[in-house]
């Protein structure tokens, strides 16, 4: 039976006259997987590393944008434990109450509330491709750091700013719907031949678009390159059969499409942190 997992609650960070939080965190693999009886919003500052989320092991790097709805089970690692592979995340912590709060103080949408209240979604993700909710997340930090005279008011003036920044780039995804839903076939595509050599004018034919409307897209739909998603995936299902299998670490390679196992090896420790013979001896040992 699984754990319940550890709870973080809002009254360990904030007065309960002023329930908000901002901090820029280093992640480390100390904090256990957690869910919080507040929401949070989070913007990857520095680095690379994973997001586990539930059950989903999201690859993440800077300008990726996160609400975390109450009660999501979540938390960051980075890349590796050395210090070159460090992940800084910036957090938005706030009771639920706010929303409401500032829906009285100003004349947004209404549909905000949708982004923060789950709506069946255990999270809602971002990319920020120009920098603007990186300008709010480093602007309620420093405010919230420095604590000057006003600084609630200005939180308040800067979290309104960011909400309505995620709306915008929540509309703007769902524009671009239509065309991201012809990837399905993509996908399917790669997650049957993963192992083989698969071109982007291969996969682009497809649909068909052009190759670099095909670059767009994917960039668009999963926040990664072609390159860098094909890369994840490849590493996501050597874990696997590393935890499943007995086979070689070679023969893994191979069924993953890299014949030249120190790439593999470099590729797979820059993805996980380790080594495929450690990552198994991890698994076996946690077992």
């Amino acid at each position: 039976m699984q754990s319940s997992p550890f709870t973080l609650e809002g009254k360990a960070f904030w007065s309960p006259d002023f329930p908000i939080c901002v901090r820029r965190e280093r992640e480390f693999f100390t904090l256990p997987i957690h869910i919080h009886d507040f929401l949070e919003i989070q913007y990857v500052a520095e680095g690379k590393g994973f997001h586990y989320i539930g059950d989903e092991r999201i690859f993440v790097e800077k300008g990726d944008l996160f609400i975390i709805p109450i009660g999501t089970r979540h938390v960051y690692r980075p890349a590796s434990e050395a210090s070159k592979d460090e992940l800084i995340v910036y957090n938005c912590l706030f009771d639920s109450s706010v929303p409401d709060r500032l829906m009285r103080a100003y004349p947004f949408p209404h549909s905000i509330l949708n982004l923060l209240s789950g709506d069946n979604r255990s999270y809602r993700r971002f990319k920020d491709s120009f920098n603007e909710a990186k300008t709010c997340m480093e602007m309620l930090y420093r405010e919230y750091q420095t604590g000057q005279p006003g600084y609630e008011a200005i939180l308040y003036a800067r979290l309104t700013e960011l909400l309505v920044c995620l709306y915008r780039l929540e509309l703007s995804q769902e524009k671009s719907a239509p065309a991201i839903s012809q990837l399905g076939k993509v996908f399917e595509y790669i997650e049957q031949n993963y192992g083989q050599s698969i071109t982007l004018v291969e996969i682009s034919a497809l649909i068909p678009v052009s190759v670099s409307y095909m670059q767009r897209m994917f960039k668009q739909a999963t926040g990664q390159s072609y390159t860098e998603y094909i890369q994840n995936l490849r590493v996501k299902k050597s874990c696997e059969l590393l935890q499943q299998t007995a086979m070689s670490v070679k023969d893994i390679a191979a069924m993953a499409g890299y014949r030249d196992l120190k790439f593999f090896h470099e590729l797979f420790r820059k993805k996980t942190g380790t080594t495929p013979r450690e990552y198994r001896n991890k698994i076996k040992q946690s077992n």
